[in-house]
């Protein structure tokens, strides 16, 4: 099962406080929706769809927003007095040759103007650029340990011919043990396929673990997986098309936060606050 998060020295707290707003809720866990596709796939709206959606997401309880530090300024602060800012440091194009490389675009002090709560980095292994993606997450994580804000690694098998979305245990697992290596805080990485899968992940990390959504299909499709994915032992969701490319954004991102958050009634959920010590 979950390990014990670090002990709260002084030179954590800053992590710790930040840690704590992002996974606020009485289960420990947290919904985070990233909308930094733009940079990748091109516009996700109309130009005060960043805005609109963090008002959605704050009001329908979810815990973070992932943004690039451009978007971020066009995002009424306000949003943010329930919703945590992750502000999101590297990016890459589809318009790429190389689509799996990523580069740093963005620094931690940076997002500590904007008053991110932390920072995130995509880090793609078996990429032609893995190695430069590898130096990058140790980099950041250097400068996140220095200025006491969590890190948050998107780590994904780009390598190895498995199916997107749903990678074995030994993969995840290798996957979670680079970003716990290199120093992140929280880690991000695909569903493993059932429930004995994931918790087998998770019983191989001490870092609290948050599973992507990976493609839309419906809304009824992204509740029922995120009801499935939360029956496992991970610390929440970081579903970013399964909420801003619904038909009902607001309703997918309230059922969400609501199995989060609450659990199933029919079979209450642990207590995460204890699992991940924050």
């Amino acid at each position: 099962m979950r390990h014990s998060a670090p002990p709260r020295t002084a030179s954590l707290s800053g992590k710790t406080l930040r840690l704590r707003r992002i996974f606020s809720a009485p289960t420990g866990r947290a919904l985070i929706v990233p909308i930094d596709h733009s940079v990748t796939v091109g516009p996700l709206g109309r130009k005060n769809h960043a805005d609109w959606t963090a008002a959605m997401l704050a009001e329908a309880g979810a815990d973070a927003l992932v943004v690039h530090k451009g978007r971020a300024r066009h995002i009424d602060p306000a949003h943010f007095r329930e919703l945590s800012l992750i502000v999101h440091l590297s990016a890459g194009t589809s318009l790429s040759v190389d689509t799996t490389s990523k580069v740093l675009v963005g620094s931690v002090e940076e997002a500590m103007a904007l008053g991110a709560d932390a920072v995130s980095i995509h880090v793609n292994i078996g990429s032609p650029t893995e190695a430069q993606q590898l130096n990058d997450l140790g980099v950041v994580s250097d400068e996140c340990a220095r200025l006491g804000i969590p890190l948050l690694a998107m780590m994904y098998n780009r390598g190895m011919a498995e199916t997107p979305g749903t990678q074995s245990v030994a993969t995840l697992s290798h996957l979670a043990a680079i970003a716990t290596d290199l120093g992140a805080d929280i880690v991000k990485l695909d569903y493993a396929g059932d429930r004995a899968s994931m918790d087998a992940v998770a019983d191989s990390c001490p870092l609290p673990i948050v599973v992507a959504g990976g493609a839309y299909h419906d809304d009824e499709s992204a509740i029922e997986f995120g009801t499935r994915v939360a029956e496992s032992s991970v610390a929440g969701l970081s579903f970013g098309r399964h909420v801003f490319g619904a038909r009902n954004p607001a309703r997918v991102a309230a059922a969400l936060a609501h199995v989060l958050h609450t659990g199933d009634p029919a079979r209450p959920l642990e207590n995460f606050g204890s699992r991940t010590g924050l």
